[in-house]
């Protein structure tokens, strides 16, 4: 960004804190502590990822926002700056200001619900190996499911879709089954191998999913900014012993996930 655009926005956003302390304007945006034009960039980017504001459609003019937001010019001044610096908006002089970007399709990965759902869709996955200090790690799962064996090798990952960064992952393997083929569990999709060992007998498996939000490690590998939302999943197989063979802690960004339930 030219260094000139970025000290107006800087500009703004400093106005927008003063005149929303000032004038105490807040409403119900008091309930959140992140910043007035934050809260209403967001809420613009809602509109993009539903196509109430659509792909190339011009966005409602800065006196109707006004009406809608109840907020002051200079808070929308500064969140439609944000909008523009992240791409989303392109603003023209006498012309008014439009939808750059289409979000409608960002919530492409669909979580899975089952086992041969969870197969197919991380089959094929380009992945990014991430180093730790340590490959053998004991391993503390978030939930009790199975139980905790010997030893396990830790691996560390980041999955991509069309070259985008979509999760982190930490994997917990039994040592003795990464041993059957060291070379494809360190450089491919792991589950995948996994059914398909004659020898290895999955007889459970489960998931939770909690909503919680980025730290500085997660948002730094999913170009995501620090605090913004995640899906932090957890995920256990068992053997027929009952022993917990593999676990993994995945972190998606929010925006681009959706959860389908069939409830019949």
């Amino acid at each position: 960004m030219h260094l000139c655009n970025l000290e107006k926005v800087l500009a703004l956003i400093h106005c927008a804190y003063y005149y929303d302390y000032m004038h105490k304007e807040l409403s119900v945006f008091q309930k959140s502590r992140m910043p007035l034009y934050l809260q209403v960039a967001k809420l613009m980017r809602q509109k993009i990822e539903s196509q109430e504001w659509r792909f190339g459609a011009q966005i409602p003019t800065l006196d109707e926002l006004l009406k809608e937001y109840q907020v002051s010019r200079i808070t929308l001044r500064a969140a439609l700056a944000q909008l523009e610096e992240l791409g989303m908006i392109r603003r023209t002089r006498g012309l008014g200001t439009f939808v750059a970007k289409d979000l409608s399709q960002q919530r492409w990965f669909k979580l899975p619900g089952n086992w041969d759902e969870l197969i197919a869709t991380v089959a094929g996955l380009k992945i990014r190996l991430l180093l730790i200090e340590q490959a053998e790690h004991p391993l503390i799962p978030a939930f009790q499911f199975g139980t905790v064996g010997p030893a396990y090798r830790r691996l560390r990952r980041v999955h991509y879709y069309n070259e985008i960064p979509y999760c982190v992952i930490e994997i917990y393997l039994a040592k003795d089954i990464f041993a059957l083929d060291p070379e494809a569990f360190s450089s491919a999709p792991i589950l995948p191998k996994l059914a398909s060992l004659p020898n290895v007998q999955i007889k459970q498996a489960k998931q939770i999913m909690r909503i919680t939000v980025s730290d500085e490690y997660t948002a730094g590998h999913l170009d995501i900014g620090v605090g913004d939302p995640i899906a932090d999943v957890c995920r256990t197989l068992l053997d027929q012993d009952e022993r917990i063979l593999y676990y993994a802690h995945i972190q998606y960004p929010a925006q681009m996930i959706q959860v389908e339930t069939n409830l019949l």
